[in-house]
């Protein structure tokens, strides 16, 4: 029977229709039932080659039909994996027809050539996979609005990565559609795509099919013999085949009248391509020659078959029949074979040399004839014949396809083939550009390696900012920082007479990007955002990644909130996906917001970028995701949640195997860090710092330099004074040194005057202080002025911190700094206390209470149970002491058991090994633990069960 375009084969070897499969049928046919009742149901049939998948799922659309459903079916090969959306296209070509028909183009390109709307000079446009995505996901909803649509897609391991990313995103968002999703995979088979897969069989209701029992076996090969077997040619059947019933079948159309002694002990996939290959060997060479052809080729009809194979059209007709006979192919109108299994055979049978003359007929036919690039293309890369130009353009226009569709890997492997070709000078800086944007995404070494070849022959100071800028940004991600100034500085130098709008553009990322001492920095004015401010007011691809430095260098500066405000907002104007692809820019961003003070938005931002980067396995944006997450909780007093992300980040960063000096390293570390500090977790600050030391030098890179003032701070917690302010110092020299005084970038001058104080050094901790202020009320963030005042009015000390704290306090009332609020409360309270103000002192340490325990802040707490019991609301005369773990003990039954085993001398490793849960269970058991019982030390815990009896 041929194949129909729309549906999966059936092969006239495979099992026979309704063959003992009435359990998997049952659950594939309750798909459908959950499907007309508007519950989107996917069901993965996973079995090894010759079990029945493909009879199974034809018989499943056959009932789908019958019982109004909308049926498309793809079939795919290994071809397929060339193509971006090869199998979306096959499932939606007779879906869509009509009309729709151009809908489905408009979405999916008709040449294979993305829109240039978002392009830059260098061909570097944004991958559009989101967009992409949600258009086919519109339509799939237009269609089941006429009715409830049935997709089935045969040998999903071949599927091209395009395919499955968009079938595991329509997994996800349909909630509430009619849709059934039928997909089979063939085990022992490495998928093209293996995390897309994984991800499937997570979503789907996975149906295992295994092979024929001896009963099924022997009812299998009744109506092939005409005869029930024997029971111990049944026995030797089942033996042989192990009930897969293609070879079964196979075996007893090959055998037809035998004895039990005449049956193979053993008949696999490899024994029956063999029998395949013996068969063929047998006929006319025109017949092997377009079995070959078919093979290797897989043409999408008999002309294209006819042509690479040397045959007129009738000819190849007649050998397209005569295989049809022998049951070997589907039919002439679409030829391909029945199984996989007789593709396979033939195609390991001819040398390397025959498959690279097929596929360069096929190639060259294909372009002749007009074909679209991507289908020139599949082929060129298959074969390693010299094919000149029009083989690389075709190569080129399908790798841009693929880059727009999200696939950088095959898009990769077809810009490296096309290298291979005898191209003009031109041509081939254009596929090294290329290529580099394309292995940015997953190969930063050989990224860089190819985009350092472009810029030698680039002159055009557009492609020159273009290729610079991506080669600058892929070089700070690896790690090689001063390979990217030296490209940066480079390209500025060859720009700055004959284009210093572009040549600004670079001063400003050199600025942004690496660390630059002014003394380095150019004074001209062309360094200056303002002469770049109609190009990032532009909203198009570069104008938003403009957006984002400039956001961010005004941040660092201190100056214009409003303008860095709206510089981020435009950056992000298409929403996180669209700036993903540049990590660097894409944290400016959302960091300039959190900075703005924009926490909402920085946290939609922040979230959908992780959202996002776990659905296209984009592993550093995750981690930067995260890690920008963790520092929005931390700014809204969600301590607990800030822990968790910053967390996730440096697990995924270990996974990774990245660097130890690596942003993706040091960012979510310094997250961490403060976070755990303000929950009073000391030790484990302590231990998290371990890796880099406690009076190390740290490298002079903006990740370093935030992570020293963390440790400035730890420092500070574990009493050594002078270090920690040795720490704020250096962390100040160096962003002082690189134009960065803005008081929203790190608050090392607060931070330093606490520890200038704790040194008994008073008027330096005032005069950082003022400073502190100065550069607040230009910057005029209401954060970073609450902290200037809360700092003056604690270097001031007495009654006169009273009017700074107030102001500090009444600055932050509409904010959603709750941490920050929660410590001028404390200091507020305290200080009014301190000085006969004791009405007003107990209604705010009352507030302070509250958000110091929706906080979760352990030193808040503790501050607060130091003053008198009647300054915060506590019953009795005396301090407030520790609760002790006993009966009513504020302590869950987890963190009492956690509790216990501390208190025996247990570390945590040995915690986490007793009770059969993580290290991170027990770190936060122990956050609470101490936060309830008012202490901050293993010890203090020690001491208290003790006292309490309760170590048992």
């Amino acid at each position: 029977m041929a194949q129909q375009r729309n549906e999966p084969h059936r092969t006239s070897s495979d099992a026979p229709r309704s063959v003992h499969r009435g359990k998997e049928l049952g659950r594939l046919l309750s798909a459908l039932t959950a499907a007309e009742t508007n519950r989107p149901a996917v069901v993965l049939v996973e079995g090894t080659t010759g079990v029945g998948k493909t009879t199974l799922l034809g018989e499943v659309a056959d009932a789908a039909r019958a019982r109004g459903f909308q049926v498309a079916g793809a079939a795919t090969s290994t071809l397929d994996g060339f193509m971006s959306f090869s199998v979306v296209r096959q499932l939606f070509e007779n879906l869509t027809a009509g009309p729709e028909a151009g809908v489905l183009e408009s979405i999916l390109g008709v040449d294979g050539q993305p829109e240039a709307g978002n392009r830059t000079a260098a061909g570097l446009d944004e991958p559009a996979t989101h967009q992409t995505y949600h258009e086919l996901y519109r339509l799939v909803s237009g269609l089941a609005d006429r009715g409830p649509v049935c997709f089935v897609v045969d040998d999903l391991q071949w599927a091209d990565a395009s395919s499955l990313q968009w079938l595991n995103y329509l997994m996800r968002r349909a909630t509430k559609l009619p849709l059934a999703v039928l997909l089979s995979c063939t085990t022992g088979i490495y998928p093209a795509d293996p995390l897309q897969i994984a991800e499937m069989q997570i979503y789907a209701t996975r149906v295992r099919i295994g092979g024929l029992t001896a009963d099924e076996v022997s009812t299998f090969a009744e109506p092939v013999l005409g005869s029930r077997p024997e029971p111990e040619a049944v026995t030797a059947l089942h033996a042989a085949t192990g009930g897969n019933p293609l070879l079964l079948h196979s075996l007893l159309e090959t055998t037809g009248e035998f004895s039990v002694q005449e049956i193979p002990s053993s008949y696999g996939v490899e024994e029956l391509g063999e029998s395949v290959l013996a068969r063929l060997h047998g006929e006319p060479e025109p017949l092997l020659r377009l079995a070959r052809t078919i093979a290797v080729v897989e043409p999408p009809d008999l002309g294209l078959a006819a042509e690479v194979a040397g045959m007129t059209v009738p000819e190849a007709t007649d050998g397209a029949d005569r295989l049809t006979r022998m049951g070997l192919l589907t039919g002439a109108a679409k030829p391909a074979f029945t199984h996989s299994v007789f593709t396979d055979a033939i195609t390991s049978s001819i040398t390397r040399a025959v498959r690279d003359d097929l596929h360069a007929r096929a190639a060259a036919s294909l372009h002749a004839s007009g074909a679209r690039a991507a289908l020139v293309a599949r082929h060129v890369q298959c074969t390693s014949a010299k094919l000149g130009r029009w083989a690389a353009d075709a190569l080129h226009r399908a790798a841009d396809q693929l880059l727009h569709d999200g696939d950088a890997t095959t898009a990769a492997s077809f810009l490296t083939r096309a290298l291979q070709e005898h191209v003009p000078a031109e041509l081939r800086t254009k596929l090294l550009v290329k290529l580099g944007h394309a292995e940015s995404f997953f190969d930063p070494y050989q990224a860089a390696t190819h985009l350092k070849q472009a810029l030698e022959d680039i002159e055009e100071p557009e492609l020159l900012l273009d290729v610079t800028s991506l080669l600058s940004r892929t070089l700070c991600l690896d790690g090689r920082y001063e390979d990217a100034r030296a490209a940066l500085s480079e390209s500025i130098a060859r720009m700055c007479a004959s284009a210093p709008e572009f040549s600004a553009q670079l001063r400003l990322a050199l600025r942004v990007t690496l660390p630059t001492e002014q003394s380095e920095q150019s004074e001209e004015p062309d360094a200056t955002p303002d002469r770049v401010a109609v190009d990032w007011r532009r909203r198009d691809a570069r104008g938003r990644g403009l957006a984002a430095l400039v956001a961010e260098d005004l941040s660092n500066r201190g100056e214009d909130l409003t303008t860095s405000r709206e510089a981020a907002l435009t950056a992000l104007s298409a929403g996180a996906v669209s700036i993903m692809h540049d990590p660097q820019r894409m944290m400016a961003a959302i960091n300039s917001l959190i900075r703005t003070n924009e926490l909402d938005l920085a946290l939609r931002y922040s979230s959908e970028a992780i959202l996002e980067a776990h659905r296209q396995k984009l592993d550093l944006v995750f981690v930067l995701g995260h890690t920008l997450r963790s520092r929005v909780h931390f700014h809204r007093g969600a301590l607990a949640q800030a822990v968790v992300d910053a967390r996730l980040a440096l697990a995924k960063a270990h996974r990774m195997n990245l660097h130890q000096r690596h942003p993706g390293r040091i960012w979510p570390m310094d997250a961490l860090l403060s976070a755990l500090l303000h929950l009073g977790d000391v030790e484990a600050a302590r231990e998290l710092v371990e890796p880099i030391g406690l009076t190390s030098p740290l490298p002079n890179s903006w990740h370093h330099t935030s992570l020293l003032q963390g440790r400035g701070h730890l420092r500070m917690r574990l009493g050594d004074d002078a270090g920690a302010l040795t720490d704020h110092l250096e962390c100040g020299r160096r962003l002082k040194s690189w134009g960065a005084p803005g008081p929203a970038v790190l608050p090392w001058r607060s931070y330093a005057a606490v520890a200038h104080l704790h040194l008994g050094q008073s008027l330096e901790a005032v005069q950082l202080a003022l400073e502190e202020l100065e550069l607040a009320k230009k910057w005029a963030s209401a954060p970073s002025l609450a902290r200037a005042m809360l700092t003056v009015g604690m270097a001031t000390g007495g009654a006169a911190a009273l009017p700074w704290l107030m102001e500090a306090e009444h600055v932050l009332r509409n904010t959603q700094a709750l941490l920050l609020r929660a410590t001028v409360l404390v200091e507020l309270g305290t200080t009014r206390w301190r000085h006969g103000q004791q009405k007003l002192a107990r209604e705010e340490l009352a507030q302070a209470k509250v958000a110091a325990e929706r906080c979760g802040s352990l030193p808040l707490l503790t501050k607060l149970a130091e003053l008198p019991a009647e300054a915060v609301g506590r019953s009795g005369a005396g301090p407030a002491a520790p609760v002790s773990v006993s009966a009513g003990s504020p302590l869950t039954p987890q963190e009492h058991r956690v509790a216990s085993l501390v208190a025996t001398g247990s570390s945590n490793d040995e915690v986490a090994r007793k009770l059969s849960v993580s290290r991170r269970a027990v770190e936060f058991h122990l956050t609470h633990v101490y936060r309830k019982l008012g202490i901050q030390r293993r010890t203090q815990l020690a001491a208290m069960f003790h006292s309490t009896g309760s170590s048992r």
